[in-house]
């Protein structure tokens, strides 16, 4: 399919600002979605291409040293760790690398299909331009850089508009093609400037892409994320070696990894995840949309719905969680409620209100860190962030706080 081969550079050196509190204990790139990393998807969708090597700038060890034992074998990896501060110093620190040959570059915190990275790869190709980036229609332009084209040639970026001044919805997805020349105008210029140079002075073309991708900005991008990678779930995948009870109800299309234990009258109602060497009580309630993720407990009588738990979280019998992200090693005492509708007029950065029996609401639980102990028979109203390493007493009642 593809004639020639060119490099790539994934850019997973970020912090994760806004993904506080659940990035306290984890990058960015390692938060999981539906029992993988963000960065296996990036990996995933790169292996699709003809890359000579595959150049991953990052700042964390945790992420260096899971790449290297992961992927090393897999495709040609050279791990750099950034050296300063922004996406420009991410960029120039792989330059020595790239030498004078055009080069794909792709953020590390975006899930998309595979077939993304294809189908940018030969846009650019049958294009002929000297550069393209992939370009996905967006209502919260205000959270992305945004594209402006015209005669199908991309004239200009913007980061993060205001909406009323924005002229596109051609959000930036995060997958580019471009010239050695670009990396001379990053070292004298922001990148939105730099692209801004290299669509005045070169051809840009516009990759267009209908279907689902997720930027991991916020947690509860993370929600959006694995309910698309669950929709696309055709056929339950149940392994071998999981412990279900003759007695529990499972209702696919259902991943139920390695190891995972369900037990006596649970019901898992479809699309879901059930990771490796996790527990599902008695009578549990796990349906649409949750990922459970490793070495997770889910108590007896308990209840989750469209909601992440990342590794190693325990949920304490009797409780509701809902529209909730929970960070790696927290625990939920037993009796405790997330509660999930917004406040009327409670506007989150790309939640839109869904319809309810006829009434619009806004749905977000509680976003809560790592190291968490929430006591028994707490209540966590919609939106309620819980910072790492915090422990409740019973009987707290953790009130709404502007999650955006």
């Amino acid at each position: 399919m593809f004639h020639y081969r060119l490099k790539a550079v994934v850019l997973a050196g970020g912090k994760g600002e806004r993904l506080k509190p659940l990035t306290d204990c984890v990058p960015k790139s390692m938060v999981r979605i539906v029992g993988k990393p963000v960065i296996d998807y990036v990996l995933e969708g790169l292996r699709k291409l003809p890359l000579d090597e595959v150049i991953i700038v990052l700042s964390h060890r945790k992420l260096a040293k899971y790449v290297e034992d992961k992927w090393s074998n897999i495709m040609p990896l050279t791990i750099v760790y950034q050296r300063g501060e922004g996406i420009e110093s991410a960029i120039l620190t792989a330059k020595e690398l790239l030498g004078k040959q055009m080069f794909i570059l792709a953020y590390g915190d975006i899930v998309i299909s595979p077939k993304a990275y294809v189908r940018t790869l030969e846009t650019h190709i049958n294009s002929g331009a000297d550069a393209s980036i992939l370009l996905s229609p967006k209502l919260d332009v205000e959270s992305y850089g945004i594209a402006y084209v015209s005669e199908n040639k991309i004239v200009n970026v913007k980061e993060k508009p205001l909406p009323e001044k924005a002229e596109s919805t051609l959000a930036i997805a995060g997958i580019f093609v471009l010239p050695p020349t670009f990396l001379d105008y990053v070292e004298e210029n922001s990148f939105t400037d730099a692209l801004n140079i290299l669509a005045e002075k070169t051809t840009m073309a516009p990759c267009f892409w209908e279907d689902w991708w997720v930027d991991i900005g916020y947690p509860w991008d993370i929600l959006k994320a694995n309910e698309y990678v669950l929709k696309d779930l055709k056929y339950s995948q149940i392994s071998s070696n999981a412990m279900i009870s003759s007695k529990a109800v499972i209702e696919g299309p259902v991943i139920i990894d390695d190891n995972a234990e369900i037990n006596h009258y649970a019901v898992i109602k479809g699309p879901v995840y059930i990771g490796k060497n996790s527990f599902v009580g008695d009578h549990c309630l796990i349906r649409k949309y949750a990922s459970v993720e490793e070495n997770t407990i889910v108590g007896a009588f308990s209840e989750v719905k469209y909601s992440s738990m990342q590794p190693s979280v325990t949920v304490s019998s009797h409780s509701y969680v809902g529209d909730s992200v929970i960070g790696e090693y927290s625990v939920i005492g037993p009796h405790t409620v997330t509660l999930n509708i917004l406040p009327t007029g409670v506007k989150v950065s790309r939640l839109h209100p869904i319809r309810i029996r006829g009434k619009m609401v806004t749905k977000l639980g509680a976003i809560i860190g790592c190291n968490v102990y929430i006591g028994a028979n707490n209540v966590l109203y919609a939106g309620s962030v819980v910072e790492s390493n915090t422990r409740t007493r019973p009987h707290t009642i953790i009130t709404y706080r502007e999650a955006s």
